[in-house]
């Protein structure tokens, strides 16, 4: 049997240091600052973002059959080009749906199969490249190319802004003095293949994602379920936290976030382990983080050259942490990547030097028969609940809500949730009272075609039409995978949850993914389906599946 092996090909960056990986990852070792905006000319037809995007991957593009079905594209974003967005509700056709931005950047570089969109948070870039990594494990792709983008936008910095989150200087990860984060923006792109010819010497060897189940806004005061994705993502490579050369963190410079990492890093063994953050170069670049910082780490691997934490002085966690702003030259096998987001998600991901990487035997696939166990649907005033009708009204969505929160004779508290999380969150009570036994036993796949689009448009119309200062209550449902943190919050879920984004709810790659974590052995159960909520309009159908 051959080995199977996820083979890191091209990659390209462009980031405010400048074009290129190579050139960035210099620009780094230089300490050089790139907390500004990309200089960069438009395409023709195509919007800033989508200019960044092609950019990067035209660099890629020439080592894969862009007219096969056995190529695809992953696009990992959390606003997309939100910067075009109005106070009013936009056309279905309008670039700021995130499908159609993706769609879009394909036409351009001559792909014309259907992309697969994750909006996830400050997650998404990372686990972008867990969903390829499986994908690629599982047979169904050859290549895949993941790209990354987000700019700096007026609605971004508000929303930040209101939280007290954003530095007035540039951020200082794990620093005493660290008083927040610097936004950036950035695009990068990766080439994820089965072919070992296409290699530039890394494969990717583990990956894996939870939740903390604690607050949609604020991260886990224990750092236990990050530590529980980086365990994950170690096992999966078959490494001992000894074996890891260095973590490249998430490392905003916000208080809880720095100190929920090194609390982390300390349950999963990795406290003595050099550890570096990539934002004092070029900001928290949001959906296009993860790409990019992996894209950075895979040169440092093949470098040999740790890039220092620019401007770290004193430690400032709670735990101890080896970080340094000094660049080091260090025997390079293995890095782990990590990242954290809003609704609680954590991911991380294993790199290796292709000669360190543990190599298994193709295995002939095995499908065990999944199940649904429970489903329920929403639409049109009306709840279903495995085929019966609980509720039937004319009434609009609020008060539908409402009706349906009496109905569960549950203690909830939703009122302040956006009107998506509501629905998902009420949806998810039908589903899932009495099922979680085993809090890593069970995930959360979703899918939409607006994102959290209701939602930004309430954040914005406050700012532009009321006349006020963003709220922060109002900010931090402005992603689509809130819906998600309150559920696991609601019912103690800590297993992985993912949000993709499509055109229409007759796209079925959520519930695939959904199959395919069921049938990795990982989990016991997956709620999965489709969660659209744009104004006044909404449709919902969650299943609960098993192959228990």
């Amino acid at each position: 049997m051959s080995e199977v092996l996820t083979y890191l090909g091209k990659t390209d960056v462009v980031t405010g240091l400048g074009f290129g990986t190579n050139y960035n990852y210099k620009c780094m070792l230089s300490a050089n600052n790139g907390l500004h905006p990309i200089n960069i000319e438009l395409r023709q037809n195509l919007t800033r973002l989508e200019t960044m995007m092609v950019s990067v991957i035209e660099n890629i593009v020439a080592d894969v059959d862009l007219a096969s079905s056995r190529t695809a594209f992953i696009f990992s974003t959390t606003k997309g080009n939100i910067a075009n967005l109005t106070t009013q509700t936009p056309e279905p056709q309008s670039d700021i749906f995130l499908h159609n931005m993706a769609s879009r950047v394909c036409n351009a570089v001559g792909y014309k199969g259907n992309p697969i969109v994750v909006s996830n948070a400050c997650i998404s870039g990372v686990i972008a490249v867990v969903v390829a990594h499986r994908l690629l494990q599982d047979g169904q792709f050859d290549d895949i190319i993941v790209v990354g983008g987000d700019e700096i936008t007026e609605f971004t910095t508000s929303g930040f802004m209101a939280f007290k989150s954003v530095s007035s200087k540039p951020c200082k990860p794990y620093d005493a003095q660290r008083d927040g984060l610097s936004l950036g923006e950035a695009a990068g792109a990766l080439l994820l293949t089965r072919h070992k010819h296409k290699s530039t010497g890394i494969v990717i060897t583990g990956g894996a994602a939870t939740n903390d189940a604690n607050h949609i806004s604020g991260p886990s005061r224990t750092g236990e379920p990050l530590a529980e994705a980086m365990k994950q993502a170690m096992a999966e490579a078959h490494l001992q936290p000894t074996d890891i050369s260095f973590v490249n963190a998430h490392g905003t410079a916000t208080v809880y976030n720095d100190e929920m990492e090194s609390k982390a890093m300390a349950l999963a063994g990795l406290s003595n382990c050099p550890i570096n953050s990539l934002k004092p170069f070029i900001g928290h670049t949001l959906g296009a983080s993860g790409v990019v910082e992996i894209a950075i780490a895979a040169e440092e691997l093949k470098q040999g050259w740790l890039i220092g934490t620019k401007g770290f002085e004193t430690i400032g966690t709670p735990v101890k942490l080896n970080v340094s702003a000094a660049n080091k030259e260090l025997a390079m096998h293995h890095c782990l990547k990590s990242a954290s987001g809003f609704g609680g998600c954590n991911a991380a991901v294993v790199l290796s030097k292709e000669e360190y990487a543990y190599c298994t035997s193709a295995q002939e696939k095995t499908n065990s028969v999944v199940s649904c166990i429970k489903r329920c649907t929403m639409r049109n005033g009306e709840l279903l609940v495995d085929g019966k009708t609980v509720i039937k009204t004319n009434a609009d969505f609020a008060l539908f809500a409402r009706e349906v929160y009496h109905q569960t004779e549950a203690n909830l508290k939703f009122f302040k949730m956006s009107n998506m999380a509501k629905m998902g969150y009420l949806a998810a009570e039908y589903m899932l009272s009495g099922t979680v036994n085993e809090p890593y036993s069970i995930a959360i796949v979703l899918s939409n075609r607006s994102a959290s689009l209701d939602a930004d448009l309430l954040h914005w119309r406050i700012q532009k039409c009321d006349n006020k200062p963003a709220s922060p209550a109002a900010f931090v449902y402005t992603l689509a995978n809130i819906v998600m943190g309150e559920i696991a919050i609601r019912h103690q879920i800590k297993g992985e949850t993912t949000f993709f984004i499509a055109n229409s709810s007759d796209d079925k790659f959520a519930t695939n993914y959904a199959h395919l974590l069921l049938n990795s052995g990982k989990y016991a159960y997956v709620l999965t389906g489709w969660c659209e909520l744009l104004e006044n309009e909404y449709e919902l159908n969650f299943e609960l599946l098993t192959n228990a």
